[in-house]
């Protein structure tokens, strides 16, 4: 935004440079000297993530840790996001931090839909959209999605969710071929995904499993391909 000619100011009114250590500073917003075109464009964010910018579910709490926050740094970014969204509805009037992927991209998709009065829309929703996803779905029996590592946020509009509630909508099973899961993970089943295969198939370190991702990928696709033979031996002798 900065970029774009917005300042960000401190208590005495001199501009800070923008970091996540920087956010408890923000005192006022001016938005005077935005750039002419970003001012006249508009802007869709296609966000694959519902989180809103603060709370347990926020931009810091959510994506912090992944990027190597600990806990004292998570606290601090979180008070830093908190005075940060203050001082823009302060300074301008508004507040979108509690919108649907206001808390994207570490709370990229506030400050757009708040400086350039971006349209947010769900990302999954416009690309199964642009590949006419549910024309595609006649005339099919299962669907398998997947993801690399499937936790408590995949059933926040990613990709695994969105494709899962196409199907569901459309009477369709769909099942998911992950890399791993962790705590949360079930949340997914309420997206209408049935099952969830891994490929990981004992105990390995991450660097024995990328290295022999393929294999992994094949064995972990015989299983679930066997699981739904044998669901169909179950369905053709209750018949």
């Amino acid at each position: 935004m900065q970029a774009l000619g917005i300042s960000f100011l401190d208590n005495n009114g001199q501009e800070i440079s923008g970091c996540g250590q920087n956010l408890a500073l923000v005192s006022r917003v001016d938005i005077s000297k935005l750039h002419p075109a970003a001012a006249q464009a508009r802007f869709t964010v296609m966000c694959d993530v519902t989180n809103p910018l603060l709370g347990a579910n926020g931009a810091t709490y959510t994506f912090g840790r992944q990027k190597g926050a600990d806990d004292t740094m998570l606290a601090q970014l979180e008070q830093g996001m908190t005075q940060y969204a203050h001082a823009v509805q302060t300074s301008l009037g508004c507040d979108n931090s509690a919108i649907p992927g206001a808390g994207a991209a570490g709370g990229l998709g506030f400050a757009l839909m708040t400086f350039l009065h971006a349209h947010p829309q769900p990302g999954i929703e416009a690309v199964l959209d642009l590949l006419n996803f549910d024309r595609a779905l006649d005339g099919v029996d299962l669907v398998i999605t997947g993801e690399g590592r499937m936790d408590w946020q995949s059933a926040l509009g990613k990709v695994p969710s969105g494709v899962a509630k196409r199907c569901k909508k459309a009477g369709i099973p769909v099942v998911a071929i992950v890399g791993g899961l962790l705590d949360g993970y079930e949340a997914i089943y309420d997206c209408g995904i049935d099952s969830v295969i891994t490929t990981i198939n004992g105990a390995m370190s991450i660097q024995d499993a990328i290295a022999n991702s393929q294999s992994l990928y094949l064995d972990a696709a015989r299983r679930l391909m066997r699981m739904i033979r044998c669901g169909m031996s179950i369905h053709a002798s209750s018949t």
